[in-house]
């Protein structure tokens, strides 16, 4: 969902819906003229697309990227020669040293799921390779974030004669100095954006460093570390440490690794990051990671993976230790070989997700019932001493979605001074606005980018920084919060919501940020069979008939008690409805039934044609 000035006209007249939003067609720079020659064309050249898939294809813009490749991302095809990179080859030659030289090496991560899949990479091939490999992963709470002087000390102590860091290291001048003047060598492995100043490393690999062009920019850590290790490879054949006798570890391997963290550090998915998914997802179901396996297992996985897989069943799991347990259970599990350490390390995670989730649904009942005496105000901000710093950023998510404005979450501490993470809506430069805080010396800290940001506030100051928040909200959208907008691939009818059509749109994912999953309309819909199922009646369970011959079954999830979910239950009686959602196969009733995830719904004002 997004937040935009009412510029397009609204779909199927839809201008404030159920759930209080707009309707529009997806954006396209083609006319609908030219949409429809090309969903033509693209139908012709695809004889068994359907229609709709071929119609959300000719809307979208795919650059170079040629049909067949977008299609079938491989990457043998879109992945980049490692020496395009800054430093790449300098970092190569300086960890095959260690590989020929049998030199430990330690690692230096970040407790999210994107450090621990980058970390777990290093892991794993370098001791494939047959190097010992010691990891830190920073405690949120007592170290925060990046290398810190006395972690890094403690490695090279521990015995690293080198030190690599990843998802982390592009900020961190000081602690890299102190370790630099030791003589101890150290390899940035980052995606964060640099500064006019790199850190004092032996090389620093990173898409976004201001003397690269940007076109990987939008690669994760593991991504990048993953053509680290490309390059490794690539130099240890050049002098011959990998021959036909002592053959390299397979990194095809560990694509489910890089998928992972590609998919929860939600990174655009195009390009190559749309590779590494598909190709991860399909390492994935093979089980060769013991941890995964066991998470997986633990989690209730029941059918083929997805990325909902990767970004709802498993990184919330990795990333609970980090929040709110042991932050290096994550590198543990990715990295064990041991299937009893795997069935342990997962069920230790799987224990502190369930306390995750508790801890977070306890607070955002509070933030909400906060939030709710901040209506008149286009900027939430509430906070509390009560509050666990590790859930901060959902909560703020949560408030976000809830409330569709710019929300900030604080956990204060008992010395008076509060962590804080927000969530932004488009139009709103949040990370902008937090510098700006900062550089004003309302804020002890903060940083970040147009949709999120965190900071640090002393308690006096929470009132002054939200003010001030919004005043930078007036100044760049104005005084009203803009209405959300829901975007409308294409319209449907229940008939033509088939497996084929199921399977053309797995062909056309993974989905997530840059590469949007389609939501489809389904016009003058009569709501049949509706009742509430799961834990005290939180979603909303129906049949749709819109008359084209065929019945679909639906599910709203999370709607019970709400606009949404009480029209759904009450359109039983008759009442035709416009129903917006995304197509989904049924796994409960078979592999090829199909149902509809309901995300939102209008009552019909205007009788609207057929769907396709």
């Amino acid at each position: 969902m997004a937040s935009s000035p009412d510029h397009s006209p609204p779909f199927l007249d839809v201008d404030q819906s159920l759930t209080n939003a707009r309707w529009e067609a997806v954006s396209s720079s083609r006319s609908d003229a030219e949409i429809d020659r090309m969903a033509a064309a693209i139908g012709q050249n695809f004889g068994e697309m359907p229609p709709p898939v071929a119609r959300i294809l000719a809307a979208r813009e795919l650059g170079d990227v040629s049909l067949e490749t977008y299609l079938d991302p491989k990457l043998r095809d879109l992945l980049p020669d490692p020496s395009r990179f800054q430093d790449m080859d300098r970092a190569a030659a300086r960890l095959a040293d260690a590989v020929v030289a049998g030199r430990p090496v330690g690692v230096f991560g970040d407790y999210d799921v994107d450090g621990a899949a980058a970390a777990a990479l290093l892991v794993n091939v370098l001791g494939a390779l047959g190097l010992q490999v010691d990891v830190h992963i920073p405690d949120r709470m007592r170290e925060g974030y990046g290398p810190n002087e006395a972690a890094l000390m403690a490695l090279r102590d521990r015995g690293a004669e080198l030190i690599v860091t990843v998802d982390c290291g592009i900020a961190a001048h000081g602690p890299l100095e102190a370790v630099a003047n030791t003589g101890m060598d150290v390899i940035v492995i980052d995606h964060h954006l640099a500064g006019p100043e790199l850190p004092r490393a032996h090389s620093v690999v990173n898409p976004n460093r201001l003397d690269e062009d940007g076109a990987y920019g939008a690669l994760c850590a593991a991504g990048v570390t993953f053509i680290v290790l490309v390059a490794l490879l690539r130099e240890l054949r050049h002098r011959e440490v990998i021959t036909t006798d002592r053959p390299a570890p397979d990194l095809m391997s560990q694509l489910d690794l890089v998928g992972l963290a590609t998919v929860c550090d939600v990174v655009p998915l195009i390009g190559l990051n749309r590779a590494f998914v598909k190709q991860g997802l399909k390492v994935l179901s093979k089980r060769g990671n013991l941890g995964l396996a066991c998470l997986a297992d633990g989690a209730g996985l029941n059918a083929p993976p997805t990325p909902h897989t990767f970004g709802f069943l498993l990184g919330p799991r990795i990333n609970a230790g980090g929040r709110i347990g042991a932050s290096d259970l994550g590198v543990k599990l990715l990295s064990t070989h041991n299937g009893d350490q795997a069935l342990g390390i997962a069920a230790a995670l799987e224990d502190l997700n369930g306390k995750r989730r508790e801890i977070e649904q306890e607070i955002r009942a509070h933030a909400v019932d906060m939030a709710s005496e901040q209506d008149d105000m286009p900027v939430i901000l509430v906070g509390h001493p009560d509050w666990h710093e590790g859930v901060i950023g959902i909560v703020a998510g949560r408030l976000r979605e809830q409330f569709g404005k710019p929300a900030c979450v604080v956990a204060v501490g008992t010395d008076g001074t509060g962590k804080g993470s927000a969530r932004s809506i488009p139009g709103f430069r949040l990370g902008s606005a937090v510098i700006a805080a900062h550089q004003s010396g309302i804020l002890l800290g903060g940083g970040g980018h147009d949709m999120a940001a965190g900071f640090s506030v002393t308690v006096d100051r929470m009132d002054q920084f939200h003010d001030f928040l919004i005043r930078r909200f007036e100044s760049e959208i104005g005084d009203e919060v803009p209405r959300p907008v829901r975007k409308v691939s294409v319209m449907l009818s229940t008939a033509g919501v088939l497996p084929e059509l199921s399977d053309w749109l797995d062909r056309i994912g993974p989905f997530g940020a840059g590469n949007p999953e389609p939501r489809f309309a389904l016009p003058d819909c009569r709501v049949g069979y509706a009742k509430t199922v799961g834990r005290d009646g939180a979603h909303v369970s129906c049949r749709l008939d819109d008359g084209s011959g065929g019945t679909l079954n639906a599910i709203a999830f999370q709607a019970g008690g709400t606009p949404l979910g009480d029209a759904l239950l009450a359109g039983a009686s008759g009442t035709p409805l416009h129903i917006l959602g995304r197509v989904r196969r049924d796994h409960f009733r078979g592999g090829r039934a199909m149902q509809l995830e309901i995300e939102d719904a209008a009552p019909v004002r205007k009788r609207s044609g057929a769907g396709l």
